[in-house]
This record gives structure tokens, sequence and C-alpha cells, in this order.
């Protein structure tokens, strides 16, 4: 089915043109902004070679709607500047340079294509999550993607995924363990459809056989009308069985799922029953963190990170005593495509035409949807988690003290004499807010969730003000008990697909491992002396450490610094002379409702709440609460030019 285009006519009608308005070919890998802000600084002596394989893979996942790349000054975002367009270029450069060194290069992508930025999110009326953006990866063309969680949330937006999107991937998009059903045609009963293809077997154009499956973890929060298989049962198919006799050169295996601490040991063992030593390169994804396995010495797992941050790369070799492997992590930057690529820096010969139109459709589809609108200027950054809750520039702090007292607070005026509070959960914010002109997209970015704000009323505060502590569990009859009631929390968040608590894990875990004097980071800095050496010249950015040998970044950074932060805050009550006894509107989230209802039965034995006490605060959702915000405190900033 070819797809309903909803690029405009305009853009389209561009074409592949060989220059693009904006570009300053002298500057040649700057990116298309005037002021070439987002360029990363540091030359490359920062810069690790990738090491070649006679099969290599570049690998995507968890891009959430990141295609225009990222666009503020502020570190870390230059390090992943690259658009769509520069990606498709390198994909170019990199297919002819493993034709040239006579080995196969593979593109595979892990699922989760929108659900985070303006051009999946942003779009207008008539459409649905992802349906534009989805264009725009269909034009890079893959060899091998998979289903991912978010492609399944919205029944509407997962049929809309396998009407005009899968079958642009020509039998190359694969759901192993996914299930659709939707009414037969005339009306008859309801037909069940694999969600892409379940495996498929093709051959490289070095001539190796391939055999490949995509797996989702098992996932429970799949809108209804869609099942997912847990793979523990998947393996168990006939199908399955009957997919995997044949020994070909390599498994490869796209799975929206971790490497690590979940199901894909369950496949390997069922393919190690029957091919004991076929090699098998998996590329996972889903917790949004660089990391790499090896789940027997035939074998490595890779996950790419999030958000067009980061491009994955596995090569492997093949030898008589069995494969070598090797990984990296690429910053998505124009600057290390073109190292990686051989080309020179600055180059005028980096931007393919397809990268330049793919580019140019983008901003166009941008322009059309207004995303560029300026709400407000923010004053300075932001950050969700790279300093403590209680510093001026923690975004949980600024959302708790004044955010939501200024938009959420005083949003009902039937209620504006009661005094109020405003219990909001931290995983409700997504990213850094930087410092510049805070746009639609960035609306989309900081805060991408819908969920509505709800309250119970006339709460008396003895109650109320004990309610943030109950939802942190701060206190506990049994410490024991408290521990599993939250790690069952965590395993049914995770089997609804919330990730946040693991990539904040992880971050926490990389920066101790770049801080500490261990003999670890010892070895790291001893791996790239010539790097080290420019220790001045170092950027923020990842500084990965995981189970696989070797430096895995390709860019030297300082470590991103950690501080964590709770699971919820509550914004200050407001009103004068507030007492135990005053009774005050309990303002949250929606999805909250129940924890809140239970947690006030649990407090009092006055009354009996149900969720019929609860009602709606107002018309506004938490993707809300900045634009409102910005229009009301920083419209008058004045527009910043440099900040996009």
């Amino acid at each position: 089915m070819l797809f309903k285009s909803f690029i405009p006519a305009a853009v389209t009608l561009a074409g592949l043109a060989s220059a693009c308005p904006g570009i300053d070919h002298a500057h040649g890998l700057a990116p298309r902004q005037v002021n070439y802000s987002t360029t990363p600084s540091g030359g490359e002596s920062l810069l690790r070679h990738l090491v070649w394989g006679d099969l290599v893979v570049l690998a995507t996942t968890d891009i959430h709607g990141w295609y225009q790349g990222h666009q503020k000054a502020s570190y870390p975002e230059p390090n992943y500047s690259g658009d769509w367009g520069d990606f498709a270029s390198f994909v170019s450069h990199m297919r002819k340079l493993a034709k040239d060194k006579g080995v196969d290069l593979l593109l595979v992508d892990s699922g989760d294509l929108h659900d985070g930025a303006g051009l999946s999110d942003g779009y207008p009326a008539g459409q649905v999550d992802g349906q534009t953006s989805n264009q725009f990866h269909a034009k890079v063309d893959y060899d091998l993607l998979t289903v991912g969680n978010h492609e399944l949330y919205k029944y509407d937006v997962a049929w809309n995924t396998l009407q005009e999107f899968v079958p642009e991937a020509k039998g190359r998009y694969l759901g192993s363990n996914v299930n659709i059903s939707h009414a037969g045609s005339d009306g008859g009963a309801n037909v069940t459809y694999t969600y892409g293809d379940r495996f498929v077997k093709f051959q490289t154009d070095g001539g190796r056989n391939v055999t490949s499956l995509g797996v989702l973890f098992n996932f429970t929060g799949a809108d209804s009308g869609i099942t997912v298989q847990d793979p523990a049962k998947m393996v168990n198919e006939t199908w399955f069985n009957d997919a995997i006799q044949e020994q070909p050169d390599v498994f490869l295996i796209a799975g929206h799922m971790p490497v690590r601490n979940d199901q894909f040991p369950v496949v390997v063992n069922a393919i190690r029953k029957v091919h004991p030593t076929t090699p098998i390169m998996i590329l996972g994804g889903h917790t949004h963190i660089r990391d790499c396995t090896q789940y027997d010495r035939y074998s490595m797992g890779l996950e790419a990170g999030r958000y067009l941050e980061t491009i994955g790369w596995m090569a492997m070799n093949f030898t008589d005593n069995g494969p070598t492997f090797n990984r990296s992590y690429i910053d998505a930057n124009r600057r290390n495509y073109a190292f990686h690529a051989g080309l020179s820096s600055p180059s005028d010969n980096f931007d393919t035409a397809l990268g330049l139109n793919i580019t140019q459709q983008m901003n166009g589809v941008a322009d059309a949807w207004n995303l560029s609108h300026v709400y407000g200027v923010a004053p300075q950054d932001y950050y969700l988690q790279r300093v403590p809750i209680n510093d001026t520039s923690s975004l949980i702090n600024f959302m708790t003290n004044q955010v939501l007292p200024t938009v959420i607070s005083t949003s009902n005026p039937d209620r504006k004499d009661v005094p109020n509070l405003v219990i909001a959960n931290s995983g409700s914010q997504r990213f850094d807010l930087y410092a510049g002109n805070f746009t639609k997209n960035d609306q989309y970015i900081v805060s991408p969730f819908t969920d509505a704000f709800q309250y119970i009323q006339d709460v008396p505060y003895k109650y109320a003000s004990q309610i943030i502590n109950k939802l942190n569990r701060v206190k506990s009859s049994s410490a024991r008990r408290a521990i599993a009631a939250v790690d069952e929390e965590e395993r049914e968040k995770y089997a609804k697909g919330h990730v946040s608590h693991i990539y904040n894990a992880w971050m926490k875990e990389q920066h101790f491992f770049a801080t500490s004097q261990s003999e670890a980071v010892r070895d790291l800095a001893r791996l790239d002396a010539r790097a080290a050496a420019e220790a001045a010249n170092r950027t923020l950015g990842y500084v990965t450490k995981d189970s696989c040998p070797g430096a895995g970044d390709d860019t030297v950074h300082t470590a991103i610094p950690y501080a964590s932060v709770p699971d919820y805050v509550q914004s200050p009550v407001t009103g004068s002379n507030v007492t135990a006894n005053t009774t005050v509107d309990v303002i949250f989230l929606d999805f909250i409702a129940k924890n809140v209802v239970s947690i006030l039965n649990g407090l009092q034995k006055d009354r009996n709440y149900t969720l019929n006490d609860v009602a709606s605060y107002n018309q506004y959702t938490i993707q809300d609460i900045y634009p409102l915000y910005a229009e009301q405190v920083w419209a008058n900033n004045g527009t910043n030019s440099t900040s996009s």
C-alpha cells in the first residue's frame, strides 16, 4: 500500500535539490542554521575510529520523533545535532565505503518511532501519531525493522502504521510476537494479522545468508485488539522452530527489548539448541541506554540509546575459530558522520541529494505545523536530573515551585478561594528545558504526555499534606514490605512500557563509573591517551561502561552529572493561614487517582473516599504547563534569534 503523503505540496515539489537555502557550503559540516550554534566543539582528536568487520550493522532505536535532531546550543545537545537528512547522507556514504571495503553493511531499527517531538506528535487534525514522520523514516532504506511498544498504545496508530508504513519495508518489518485484529471486509468477523512478518530470510550483497526475527518484550499495555505474546512462549511456536531449522551464516535479531535483564537469552537459548555455534547479532532497544553484552562467544547484543542521539555500530568477523565482535556508539552529528565516512572536515561533499531533500521537506512540515512558534524565552537552562532538586536550575524544582502554582493552582475560577496543592510525578517530565526560545516543538520534547489534572475537594490539610510521602513510600511500617511493593510496582510499570526508572538508574551508574577513582576508570583513560591529552576540550556527553570489552563511545566526553529526584513532587499549598484542619483541594494527574483515593482512606476513617469523589480540575494536561507559563511569564523576554 502506498503512503498517503501529508508532506506539504510546495515542499514536495522542491524535489531532490542539490543545494538548500540556509546552507553555507564554506562551512560544509555546519548545521543548517545561520549562526552554526550547534556544531560540536573540539576536533577529531576526541574521536575514536570504528572497527570494521566482514559484516557490520548500523542501528537506530527509540527515535521518538527526533528526526530534526537536537537543536539547542547547550551541551550535550550539539553532540546530537544531526537530523534525519544528515543520517540519510551518512548511511549513503557508509554503504559506499562498505562496498569499497568488500564487506556487508546492514541497517536495522528496533522500534518506537514516535511520541517525543513535534514532527511526530504535533500533527494537525485528521492524522495520528507518527503518520507524517514515518514517511521520513521510510525514505532511508532499512534492511530490518521491528515494532516498539509506542506503536501499539493506540489502536488507530497501530493500524495506520501497519497499513501505511509497514508495506514500505517490503517484507523487512517484523513483529514476530505481535498480532492485531481488524474487522473483515463487508463487516465480517474480525481477522487477525501478524504485525508485519514473523521472520525473514535474505541474502546480503556479499552472499551471506541471514535469518531474522523481530521480538517485542512481554508488553501488557497494548490497546484492545492488539496482542503481544510472551517471548518465552513464542520460542515454542511451530513457526519459530521451522524458521530456525535451516542454518544461516548469521541470525540477525531486532527487538524492542533491552539486551540485558529481559528475554533475549530465551531466544538465544532456543536457537542454540539447534545451532550451538552459529553467530547471532542482536539489536535491542526500549530502555534508551547505550548497552552491550555477549550471551556466549558466538553472539553479541547492542542497544543504541534514544532520541537520535546515538547510532549503534556492531562489526563481526567470520574466522575459523568462530566470530569476533566489536561495537561503538556514534554521536549523531555531522562532524562524526563525516569522520567515520572518511570525508575531510570541513567538507562540502557530505550532503547527498536525498539527505538535503529530507531536511528541506522536514523543515517544510515544521513550518506548516508552526512548530517554531515561540511561546516565550526561557532565561536559563533547567535540568531534569543534572542538579539536585533544591537547585534553582532543577526542572523539577522549577515545575513544582513556579510553574504548577502559576498555571494550575489558579486555573479553576470556581475554586479560586479554596487553598490547594498540586501533585505531579517527575516522570511526567522527559527532557531538559534549555535557555532561549521555548517553542511548540519544545512543548512535545520536555513533556510529551497528555495526563489530565483532576482533584478531590475539601480534604483536611493534615491528611492532604501526607499524600506525597505515601506516594514516595517514605514511611512504611515494614521496610521489607515496602521494598517488595516497590519492586512489584516497577515490574508492572515496565510491563506497560515505562522505562524512565531504568534509564535514570543507568545514568546514575554511568556517572559513578566516570567520576570514581576505580581501576576501571584508569583503564578507560589509558585506552585513548591522545584524547586524554585534550581533556580541556572535552564536552559533556555519554561516558559509557557496558559489559563488552574496549571503549564503546566514539567520542571522548566528560560525563554528564547526575542527581536523583523523587518519583512524586508537590507544589506549595496556596492560601494564607492554612492549618491542619483547613480543607484544601488536592490536585493530581489522572493516572494516580486510585493511589490518592487509597492513601486518603488509609490515613483516616472519618470518610470513605471513592473515585466518585474525583473530578476534573481544568481543561489542561501536563503537556500544556510550559506553554501556559511561557506565555504568562516569559513572553516579554524578547525572542532569541540564536535559539531554536
